[in-house]
């Protein structure tokens, strides 16, 4: 599964080198002390595209404290069908994000370390959290699977003093135009709602055209 794919030359000028996902500098709906307004993940946050599902909330509507306050991501892979639709999401897998649209351009490529992640479930059960890595493959025009990764999530029993976990990707996570992740319970297999925060990036291709390529794009 793994391919050699030789790593562009560093870079010191334009958006270049690593980066966090904290979703703290995104605008979320409008909520008052009982009703939060969700609504779908603006496309494309920070050069990167997010499969329909995707919102971020305050975390004060949610048992996960943010690692970074005040905003978690989160991923409803049923009823987030019913979010607004954002710009491209569509021509993402569910639970995915990444290049998506851009998704042949390597400035926007990217390796993937580590993130904190949280399963909304009954508070009972464990779930499973499945990360899968793509990559832009010419040949056949499309994302192509070039990593895989499963790693349990413990239950948050009664939903006390819950805390998101930290998952360390492995090292076949590298030069992806995307990363999907999904949540299920344990055994059954059910898909969960599943909570993310502080995802830790490196853009891959770090020369000076990628860089600069980037700080002109959103």
């Amino acid at each position: 599964m793994t391919t050699v794919v030789e790593v562009p030359g560093p870079s010191s000028c334009g958006e270049a080198g690593n980066f966090t996902l904290n979703f703290d500098d995104t605008t979320v709906g409008p909520s008052g002390e009982k009703v939060l307004v969700v609504n779908g993940l603006k496309n494309p946050y920070h050069h990167l595209f997010y499969a329909n599902g995707y919102t971020d909330v305050p975390d004060k509507w949610e048992p996960f404290p943010a690692i970074s306050q005040p905003n978690v991501a989160m991923f409803l892979p049923l009823t987030g069908r019913l979010l607004p639709n954002q710009p491209f999401a569509g021509t993402l897998l569910p639970g995915e994000l990444g290049a998506g649209p851009r998704a042949s351009v390597r400035a926007y490529w990217f390796n993937a370390y580590s993130g904190y992640f949280g399963c909304a479930l009954s508070g009972i059960t464990p779930c499973v959290l499945r990360i899968s890595g793509y990559r832009y493959d010419e040949a056949v025009k499309g994302e192509v699977l070039v990593a895989e990764q499963n790693t349990t999530i413990a239950a948050c029993w009664g939903y006390i003093n819950c805390r998101l976990s930290e998952v360390r990707f492995n090292s076949e996570f590298r030069a992806l135009s995307g990363i999907q992740f999904n949540a299920f319970t344990a055994g059954l297999g059910i898909p969960q709602v599943h909570m993310m925060d502080d995802l830790a990036l490196e853009w891959y291709n770090n020369s000076c055209s990628a860089g600069i390529l980037r700080i002109g794009h959103s």
